[in-house]
């Protein structure tokens, strides 16, 4: 099993300035943590995890219905995959859509105070604190 990265370690990946590379990495350590999960929880083999038939919306189902996600964090996860697919499979995605998707994005947490007008900073935030209790989810 891969080790987690620190918060400081991610927060660096994140810091990229090419939107299609901060949304697309951001869901990628979101759902390797999901895999971690669900290696650790269910045995599940990570040949399988790693099939393109056991997709994010499937392995969203079993932690659900497990009971292990839910509330804000569960909503933040299909918002940041929302993201992701926009960028992963549009030349141009609907900057709007994309607004409206980060406006709803949760903290988890307290709002923290964001300086200066970094673009897409709660975008950042808000995949930092999912992340972290991700992780706290795996390591129970």
């Amino acid at each position: 099993m891969q080790k987690s990265l620190s918060i400081s370690e991610l927060s660096k990946i994140l810091e990229t300035t090419n939107e299609r590379d901060l949304f697309i990495v951001g869901h990628i350590y979101i759902e390797n943590t999901i895999d971690r999960i669900l290696e650790k929880r269910f045995n599940i083999p990570s040949k399988s995890i790693d099939s393109t038939r056991f997709t994010t919306d499937l392995k969203m189902d079993i932690l659900s219905e497990s009971g292990l996600i839910k509330g804000n964090i569960k909503k933040n996860i299909g918002l940041i995959n929302s993201i992701r697919t926009r960028y992963a499979h549009k030349l141009e995605p609907n900057e709007q859509r994309i607004g409206n998707y980060i406006r709803e994005l949760n903290y988890l947490g307290h709002t923290p105070k964001i300086g200066g007008s970094k673009k897409f900073e709660k975008y950042r935030q808000c995949v930092l604190k999912t992340y972290s209790a991700l992780d706290k989810i795996k390591n129970r």
